[in-house]
């Protein structure tokens, strides 16, 4: 399973949030108690900002069930997200046009927002080996128990039996 290091829940959406999504292709998210009066009506408003890691390229970015790829972080993003609980994400591939406080992720449709959703950051890692099986042997087993850990940490399905990729520890 992905490892989620960043999680909060949409307790409001800006009148204009749709129509600023369809124009711009953009969201903008602030945590629903730091959001300035003049943000609110394009903003989608969160509660619950827990941060545990680093935001990076390669992330996966889950808005209720769609997931979008993490493309390129801006740098003020991470202290953004913890002072205010505020991302401007942008869906293109466009790198160039990177704003300081902002995402890129893939360019692909926006799901619809509803109040009560989650917005999810999970690790890149996790996902890559999400699906496959594995199976671990070799000679020390303190370092089987430990490679076979690493792998299930990051989303690997450990067998004894047949599995996708044997891995042989000396």
């Amino acid at each position: 399973m992905a490892k989620k290091y960043y999680s909060t829940k949409i307790v409001g959406i800006g009148g204009e949030v749709s129509k600023f999504t369809s124009l711009v292709k953009m969201l903008v998210i602030f945590d629903d108690s730091m959001v300035l009066p003049e943000l609110r009506n394009f903003s989608v408003l969160h509660s619950g900002n827990k941060l545990t890691d680093v935001i990076k390229p390669g992330d996966v970015l889950k808005i209720a069930d769609s997931e979008f790829k993490i493309l390129s972080v801006g740098n003020e993003v991470n202290n953004n997200i913890k002072s205010l609980g505020h991302i401007v994400i942008k869906f293109n591939d466009d790198r160039d046009d990177l704003l300081e406080g902002s995402i890129h992720v893939e360019d692909k449709p926006i799901p619809k927002i509803r109040i009560g959703d989650e917005i999810a950051i999970l690790e890149a890692g996790s996902e890559i080996l999400s699906g496959k099986t594995f199976a671990v042997s070799g000679g020390d087993e303190e370092l089987c128990k430990a490679v076979a850990h690493v792998l299930k940490n990051s989303g690997a399905q450990i067998v004894d039996g047949d599995a996708d990729i044997v891995v042989k520890v000396k």
